[in-house]
């Protein structure tokens, strides 16, 4: 399995799900290059050429937010390499291009000290409101490991997405993980629309929880993930 990372690069809302994970089966945590402005299609490239340079042909790829659009456009375009797919608080369209849009706005209009105030800010609200499920060393990771600077490019890639259209060429085992009170991602829809393009995905909607399904409801998506697993494994077969 390889875990791609939300929008910050850092994986760092999931920090709590990957140890964990960890003692469950081997998973590989992938980072994405921060020293220029990829695209998603470019992102899922280069991590097909990683999997690649530890030896691996293929893999189930687990997808967090932002990094579900990457494990999308990897399974679409190199259906060879995919296994499975693991959708957690995933997209197949951007949610609200416009809402997208001006959040890039904005943070290109900050300066990098306002910057990272501002995210601070938003994260210690989601921690307040999720207190046993988020550390407050959860944010200062995020902050300090997160690819700050191409958070507003991923945003604009982000408000252009949407593989609707193409979701039917998928020829793999889908898990949508997401949460009921997910204030980004229409995970109703979401999960909807993968239900009725792919009659085999099976998707998990969790009560009381937000985005960050992973972090927020870690060991629960770990007893899916290992139900999930041996299934991948014999349609790969």
């Amino acid at each position: 399995m390889v875990y791609l990372p939300g929008i910050e690069g850092s994986g760092a809302l999931a920090s709590k799900f990957l140890l964990k994970a960890e003692g469950h089966f081997p998973i590989t945590r992938l980072h994405y290059p921060g020293h220029s402005r990829l695209t998603i299609e470019e992102l899922a490239d280069g991590c097909v050429s990683a999997l690649a340079e530890q030896g691996k042909t293929s893999a189930i790829w687990l997808g967090d937010s932002f990094g579900s659009a990457v494990a999308l456009a990897i399974a679409l375009k190199h259906p060879r390499a995919t296994r499975g797919l693991i959708l957690a608080g995933g997209m197949t369209k951007a949610p609200s291009p416009v809402r997208l849009l001006a959040a890039a706005r904005i943070l290109d209009t900050l300066p990098s000290s306002w910057r990272k105030k501002a995210l601070r800010r938003r994260l210690q609200r989601v921690v307040r409101r999720h207190p046993t499920r988020f550390h407050r060393s959860v944010v200062d990771e995020f902050l300090i490991n997160g690819q700050l600077d191409f958070l507003s490019w991923r945003l604009r890639l982000l408000s252009a997405f949407n593989v609707r259209s193409e979701l039917h060429k998928l020829d793999c085992p889908v898990l949508y993980l997401g949460g009921e009170e997910d204030g980004l991602v229409n995970t109703q829809e979401e999960s909807r629309l993968l239900r009725a393009t792919l009659p085999s995905c099976r998707t998990f909607l969790f009560p009381g929880c937000g985005h960050a399904v992973l972090g927020e409801r870690a060991v629960e998506c770990l007893e899916v993930i290992d139900l999930f697993i041996p299934m991948a494994k014999r349609v790969a077969a």
